[in-house]
């Protein structure tokens, strides 16, 4: 399980529930905790970009913009991944080929604010 035991504790979720899709307030305050966590992580990725030589910069935008797809999709799911399906969160091809406009516009456009110029 690849969720800070110690949260998944404080929120009386086991390992044994999550493995076993079941669900709970507790285990969504979790996800949503380590969701908020990994948009700050992408908001910074993408202010350091500007430090990295040739497609660095190009690259490192993509992944922002294909992980904020993915806690999009997660917050739109209120952090509940655990269902019957066994379904992941994911993204379509679409949103992908989107993501990565996205990511060209926000490194090469004189009017964004992520530009690398």
């Amino acid at each position: 399980v690849y969720l800070p035991q110690d949260m998944l504790a404080s929120e009386n979720v086991s390992n044994e529930d999550i493995l076993n899709l079941q669900s709970s307030d507790g285990y969504r305050r979790v996800v949503r905790k380590v969701a908020d966590r990994a948009g700050e992580l992408l908001a910074e990725a993408e202010i350091g970009k500007s430090t990295l030589p040739g497609l660095g910069p190009l690259f490192v935008q993509i992944i922002v913009e294909l992980y904020r797809g993915y806690l999009i999709k997660l917050k739109q799911l209120d952090y509940d991944n655990l269902n019957a399906e066994g379904e992941r969160v994911k993204i379509s091809t679409l949103q992908k080929i989107a993501a990565s406009g996205n990511a060209i516009y926000a490194t090469y456009s004189p009017f964004s604010e992520t530009s690398a110029k």
